[in-house]
């Protein structure tokens, strides 16, 4: 009887967990940290159930009205080394159509001696090029569980900060897959400080303003490298304050008013007092 109510006690916390994950409080409802559904990159469902975005015309939606499908499969997923994995180095259950988008390096006059010294192979390293995979705007978004629809994301005309396609052009974009442990000044085995990082410990927090366990360094890949997830929660459970009033909702960590996000690890006046003496243990990744 003993070992039927642990039983019946573990399946109901697994139940509670992962409907505090992937299941909105409410009808409609795609808040920061409220899980992926209906949240901006539920395809099926969309922001309030309206379905892909507009950005995709032509889109074609799950015959089957599945959620994580778009991305991730339980079986016969793309493996790192496979054709169709191309240059990905990171594949969780894959089943997505994978970027093939060669990307420039970010490259300027202070930055190419400091962060781009540790520049990895292909700057789409991690997850990273699965997130290209729909916003290069060559990939199609519905090319998915071996489908070939071939629905693109589009730019939207006029716009600026609402653009969801993000070019091969490193240049026009957020420097990404270097090392931002080898930068971060105090650092352990920091071998290029950078005045303008923050002095990042192991439990350096984003900006909210709210109280948040998300620590910086642990949205680093392979414990050290920038990717789009170190600002980007793409499935929208770990984020506080993505949503705004009046603002687009862009799944961050940090917080858009005062640049939160950006403060998260940059000064303000190119130097900071603090210090670092910890370094970050190993962890698995999770994006």
């Amino acid at each position: 009887m003993k070992q039927i109510l642990s039983v019946l006690c573990a399946a109901a916390a697994v139940v509670t967990i992962s409907s505090a994950a992937f299941a909105a409080p409410g009808a409609g409802d795609n808040s920061p940290g409220s899980g992926i559904y209906r949240s901006v990159h539920d395809l099926t469902n969309g922001p309030n159930g309206a379905g892909a975005p507009a950005s995709v015309p032509g889109f074609v939606t799950d015959s089957q009205q599945r959620l994580c499908a778009y991305c991730h499969t339980p079986h016969h997923a793309i493996k790192v080394g496979d054709a169709a994995a191309g240059q990905a180095d990171y594949l969780p259950l894959w089943s997505h159509a994978v970027s093939t988008v060669t990307y420039t390096p970010y490259a300027s006059a202070t930055f190419s001696t400091l962060g781009g010294v540790s520049m990895a192979a292909d700057p789409l390293t991690g997850p990273s090029r699965l997130c290209m995979s729909c916003h290069d705007g060559l990939t199609a978004v519905d090319n998915y569980y071996g489908l070939t629809n071939g629905h693109v994301m589009l730019p939207q005309p006029g716009s600026f900060a609402a653009n969801p396609v993000i070019n091969g052009d490193g240049n026009t974009n957020h420097p990404l897959g270097f090392a931002m442990t080898d930068v971060i000044p105090g650092y352990a085995g920091a071998g290029h400080a950078d005045s303008s990082i923050l002095s990042l410990t192991a439990t350096s927090k984003y900006k909210t303003g709210l109280t948040d366990s998300v620590n910086v360094v642990d949205r680093l890949y392979q414990s050290a490298i920038m990717t789009c997830s170190s600002c980007h929660d793409v499935h929208n459970t770990l984020n506080k304050v993505s949503s705004q009033p009046g603002a687009a909702n862009y799944l961050l960590l940090g917080s858009q008013k005062n640049s939160g996000i950006c403060l998260s690890c940059h000064t303000q006046g190119g130097g900071d007092s603090g210090s670092s003496t910890t370094s970050v243990p190993a962890a698995a990744f999770t994006y």
